[in-house]
């Protein structure tokens, strides 16, 4: 179907149709305007169908911005979701409760009830089953409570072995995809068989993305090995048609430690990537003085929570040439690094607080971070090759005298992994080893993982129902029981469920054992009333575990004269919708008993109704506006040739006006409005201080006096209530008698803004709404557009095809009149030469 997009002033009638049209140039006609006043018409019907959707569209607006207020009235003052129901009776219920009495505050209570309370005594408060281990297991991730020491000295005159590849990276490409191995700093290669280790477990994390939006793995498409002292590349599927390349981002020093070089490819048909050169362990580490290593390097600490950077003197300082200078003694550099670094951390964090001393020998350099007491301190990190496990100094990083939860299975245990009995193996050929805690399997863990996420993976598991944290001040794991009071437990088995094989628990191996036996607990062994031993002179838990016990509260009540003892696993019982609180001990003489009052919350209940009074006013106040105002006959919707010749201010200023009216003496606006104006009227609400205008110009408004009002809601809270809440009720022929105010306005409510249903509210079915999506799609208005459209359409079919008409037949005219003037022009010419 052609189409016109407009025939405003300075456009075409032809739209992009004017390519093969002669228009006047024989004739001196102007056709194109001819035709266009010959398809006025038309075009008129067109233009008053537009101005008609227009003016439909404005419509849907005005009834929508109706039904809008509707539906928020009804969702903030008549919704059980929201916090200011005022149809729901809890909300004016006693919200605040008073104790009273000698031990009134020993208790504290919330909520309602209709039974008689009164607390005779709390026997014993409740205590949750704890148990705390100082540390992890056998001293396990703490070398020394007081200090962090580097394990390896250094002659600061002398060379140092430093690592070619530690914190360098491998970039490496999988098609047109990169991605990088970086070797940690924090790690030792002694080898190639290190190398090829930490290549691989990185590549089982690294992933690309393909053209098409899916993510590739590399680790089940890619692998290193070890030929020899040769570092070797190889597919893993052998019909890998992607092309793996090493690229030029790599670090030098990498390259030539792997005998590597740039641009190293393979294919799955070709050579895999290989060596080019012997890689030997010389290799992976080099020779460097120890001033080159130093010089500059930077040490991250945190002391007590505080953290800071010292830094080693740059090259040329005095402090520098105090100890690497020219003919200084080894003994000498290292008392004069010494007394430098002492310096450096009185500086960053005062004086006393931290001390540095030597344990090195024979004249070398070996630090040590010594602090008072319960001070913590950890060597966070610091320059390559200066920290970390691979560092000159021999100093882990996140190195401390507390235990480092980031810190992997393998980091805590070492080779006494090795001892314990894995329950299988992963995919990538690792131990898996389970944690259980009482008897709830917790998770497999390899040696890579971290301890964190152990200790995250307890508290995540309902389940098992304990919880535990680590508090590094005073270097405590503390597990305690979810379930409250006596009914907790924290067992842990040396082994897990399927113990005929067994399998090593790791919590036992990481924390303790611990068994409930008999009523008591054990720990590691020890009991409660255990035997002294040289193991355990003083008798009961050994050193550093502590035991709390889980214990029940118990609370003497009596309830509508009726005494009882009640139990809770927490310092809360729940008495016939009262929650009440005990938050001490005590036992009440006669008169003495804690009793309650019961007061309403009367500034949340009146600052609701003032809210709703407010809400309401503006609602019928708009609703008024909206049907009494007449339109301006002067002002319509607009055409397109109208507003080419405005600007948008204009357009603006003339539409606004054209709004207005727009559902004048509508219907259901004026029935909804007369079925508002006397919801309050004949009700109890004058009596409460709320009354509804006499005035006819206020539609039905509503007024408050607001210390009446409060008078009645401290006075009797249940009249208040009622005026609200109370049940609409109907005689045998459905006419409404009796109810609150706020089940009636709800029913008003529902019957023109109701946003779900088969059948919406009589608004929403007429023009839709944003609350109800299926609304927006199927609304009369949106019919009745889209019927417009089916019009407009058909007229412009109707107008293109005359224009077709008139067009051809003027151009037809133009080419006669073309020839004829041909003609003529011959014959004079012939004419001429006689």
């Amino acid at each position: 179907m052609a189409s016109i997009s407009s025939l405003s002033s300075g456009s075409s009638i032809y739209g992009s149709r004017n390519s093969n049209i002669i228009s006047g140039l024989a004739s001196g006609m102007d056709t194109e305007s001819m035709i266009e006043g010959m398809v006025q018409g038309i075009k008129s019907k067109i233009d008053k169908q537009k101005q008609q959707q227009t003016i439909l569209g404005w419509q849907q607006e005005a009834y929508r911005s109706i039904s809008d207020q509707l539906v928020s009235l009804s969702t903030k003052y008549t919704s059980y979701a929201s916090s200011t129901n005022l149809m729901s009776s809890s909300f004016f219920t006693p919200s605040i409760i008073t104790s009273l009495g000698k031990y009134a505050d020993k208790i504290s209570a919330t909520g309602s009830t209709t039974s008689n309370i009164e607390i005779l005594g709390v026997e014993n408060l409740a205590k949750t089953e704890t148990i705390t281990f100082e540390g992890l297991k056998d001293g396990i991730g703490i070398e020394d409570k007081n200090a962090v020491s580097g394990s390896n000295g250094v002659d600061l005159t002398g060379e140092v072995n430093v690592s070619t590849i530690a914190g360098k990276s491998l970039v490496m490409e999988y098609g047109n995809k990169s991605f990088t191995i970086t070797f940690d700093s924090n790690k030792v290669y002694k080898d190639i068989d290190d190398v090829v280790e930490e290549i691989n477990s990185q590549l089982k994390n690294k992933s690309v993305s393909t053209s098409d939006g899916d993510s590739i793995n590399i680790g089940t498409k890619l692998e290193a090995k070890a030929d020899g002292d040769k570092l070797v590349f190889e597919y893993k599927n052998k019909d890998d048609n992607n092309t793996v390349k090493i690229s030029d981002s790599s670090s030098d020093s990498v390259l030539s430690a792997l005998g590597l070089e740039e641009d190293q490819q393979m294919t799955s048909n070709g050579s895999p990537i290989k060596s080019n050169s012997d890689v030997t362990i010389k290799e992976l580490y080099t020779n460097k003085k120890a001033s080159e290593v130093l010089a500059g390097a930077s040490i991250t600490i945190t002391y007590n929570g505080q953290q800071k950077t010292i830094k080693m003197p740059e090259k040329g300082s005095e402090a520098y040439d105090k100890i690497f200078g020219e003919g200084i003694s080894k003994e000498d550099a290292a008392k004069n690094m010494e007394d430098y670094m002492q310096n450096q951390v009185d500086k960053a964090f005062g004086y006393g607080r931290i001390t540095i001393s030597n344990d090195g020998t024979d004249g070398q350099f070996q630090p040590k971070f010594q602090v008072k007491g319960e001070d913590t301190i950890s060597i966070d990190t610091g320059t390559t090759n200066v920290i970390g496990k691979g560092g000159i100094f021999g100093i882990e990083r996140g190195a401390s005298n507390r235990v480092n939860t980031d810190k992997t299975l393998e980091d805590l245990l070492g080779d006494k992994l090795k001892d314990w009995v894995s329950i299988k193996k992963d995919d990538n050929g690792d131990d898996l080893y389970a944690l259980e805690i009482n008897g709830v399997k917790i998770g497999e863990y390899t040696k890579d993982t971290t301890l964190s996420t152990i200790m995250s993976d307890i508290n995540n598991n309902s389940e098992a129902g304990v919880n535990v944290k680590y508090s590094e001040t005073a270097n405590q794991f503390v597990f305690t029981s979810t379930h409250g009071g006596a009914g907790g437990r924290i067992a842990i088995d040396d082994t897990t469920k399927d113990s005929t094989k067994g399998y090593t628990n790791v919590a036992a191996e990481l924390f303790g054992k611990v068994e409930y036996i008999d009523g008591n607990v054990r720990v590691n062994g020890y009991g409660p009333n255990a035997k002294p031993s040289p193991e355990n002179p003083d008798g009961g838990y050994l050193d550093g575990v502590t035991v709390i016990r889980g214990k029940d509260a118990t609370m003497k009540v009596t309830i509508n004269g009726t005494e009882k003892t009640l139990t809770s696993g927490t310092n809360t019982f729940n008495i016939d919708g009262f929650s009440i609180t005990a938050n001490g001990v005590f036992t009440a003489k006669a008169g003495d008993e804690v009793k309650f009052n019961k007061s309403v919350d009367a500034d949340k209940i009146v600052d609701a109704i003032k809210s709703f009074v407010e809400d309401y006013n503006k609602m019928l106040e708009d609703l008024g506006t909206a049907y009494t105002t007449q339109p301006n006959n002067k002002y319509t919707a607009l055409t397109d040739d109208q507003k080419a010749d405005m600007t948008d201010k204009q357009i603006e200023e003339y539409e606004a006006k054209a709004k207005e009216g727009l559902l004048f003496g509508d219907r259901d606006l004026t029935a909804l409005a007369s079925e508002l104006r006397f919801l309050f009227s004949g009700s109890d609400m004058s009596s409460i201080g709320i009354t509804t205008s006499s005035d006819a110009s206020d539609r039905g408004k509503l007024a408050i006096d607001e210390n009446k009002l409060r008078e009645a809601i401290t006075g009797d809270i249940d009249a208040v209530k009622n005026a609200f809440t109370s049940p609409i009720q109907e005689d045998k022929n459905g006419n409404v008698v009796s109810g609150g105010v706020m089940p009636k306005l709800k029913e008003v409510l529902d019957k023109y803004a109701a946003t779900t249903g088969a059948t919406k509210g009589i608004l929403i079915e007429k023009a839709g709404s944003q609350y109800s999506p299926t609304a927006l799609l199927n609304n009369t208005i949106k019919s009745e557009i889209e019927d417009i459209d089916d019009v407009i359409d058909k007229l412009t079919d109707q107008l293109n095809d005359k224009i077709d008409f008139y067009t051809s037949k003027f151009s037809k005219l133009e080419v006669l009149i073309s020839q004829m003037n041909s003609q003529s022009s011959y014959l004079s010419s012939m004419s001429g030469g006689y």
